[in-house]
């Protein structure tokens, strides 16, 4: 059963009464407050009894999806090891124990001819050891597990020429974000990239707190700035953990589309883990044979900030 909802409205033009009496004014007048009183008496019935009639138990199955496989590659103008993580998808119950793909065979090679198999460290981890990215290059990732093969081709693109970023210290009028028990500020990273013209370009900020650990992302592309100066500024949403003095990494990648299509959606989909389910609200994948995840091809430019007291 559906619910419908109307809303009424019956307007009155005083003028269109000049020429009669007062008398079938105010009987006019009574007849439509009359009219419209008994329409939002026959409505809240409607509504009441539609709330109260139509109950239907709907049962979802949340765990008859099929294993899937998940990679997460990365790939960079470094000058370090890269490493590809295997899982599979998991039940909606159990997505707290994600299993590791152990004993594949993962290959990434170049189109320069230049080709390796990652070494398995463990935990589904496998690791590069003579692989050097290339900005231009085209880079293909070949899985093979469980009898399938899986596959993603991706070019790396040329890094930014000029990268300018500034942080602030704000008063946020909203739920406090700030480090050290302060709940009146926030952060915010403010940036000018001199975007090239050559190409469409996709980009990718990753903010690096202690540890390594990756705090803060966010995608976007040079749409309406090709060529120009893109200035912009996002916020750390992350600030609860940062203090005054501390000092984080940004980190600039210039990726493709393919990966930039994966962010993206993995961002409005609310994020971080949706992907290590089964479901409809998966991001987009640039990984063949209906494996998900992705494949990211980047060149990098980094800076350090410090957080400012004021």
């Amino acid at each position: 059963m559906k619910l419908l909802s109307q809303h009424i409205t019956k307007r009155i033009d005083r003028d269109q009464f000049h020429s009669v009496s007062e008398m079938k004014k105010f009987k006019s007048q009574d007849y439509v407050r009359n009219t419209m009183a008994v329409v939002c008496i026959c409505m809240l019935i409607t509504a009441f009894y539609g709330l109260t009639s139509c109950q239907k138990v709907i049962s979802i199955d949340l765990n008859s999806a099929s294993p899937q496989l998940v990679v997460e590659a990365n790939v960079s103008d470094k000058p370090e090891p890269y490493f590809v993580k295997l899982s599979n998808t998991v039940n909606f119950s159990e997505i707290t124990e994600v299993p590791a793909v152990t004993g594949a065979t993962v290959e990434i090679s170049d189109s320069s001819g230049n080709s390796e198999t990652l070494s398995e460290t463990g935990d589904g981890i496998y690791r590069s050891s003579t692989l050097k990215g290339t900005p231009g290059h085209k880079y293909t990732l070949t899985v093979k597990t469980g009898g399938q093969t899986y596959e993603s081709v991706s070019r790396m693109p040329f890094p930014v020429g000029i990268l300018n970023l500034k942080v602030k210290r704000e008063a946020d009028n909203g739920p406090g974000f700030g480090g050290s028990g302060d709940q009146s500020v926030r952060y915010v990273v403010n940036y000018e990239i001199s975007d090239p013209v050559e190409y469409k370009n996709y980009y990718r900020f990753a903010v690096y707190y202690k540890n390594g650990i990756m705090m803060s992302r966010r995608v976007f592309d040079d749409q309406f700035h090709n060529g120009k100066i893109i200035a912009d500024d996002f916020e750390l949403h992350d600030t609860v953990n940062f203090n005054p003095g501390d000092t984080v990494m940004i980190e600039l990648q210039s990726i493709d589309r393919g990966a930039y299509n994966f962010f993206r959606t993995l961002r409005e989909g609310g994020g971080g883990l949706s992907f290590l389910s089964a479901s409809p609200s998966n991001p987009i994948s640039n990984i063949s044979n209906n494996g998900l995840g992705y494949f990211n091809v980047c060149s990098v430019t980094n800076r350090m900030l410090i957080i400012p007291e004021k």
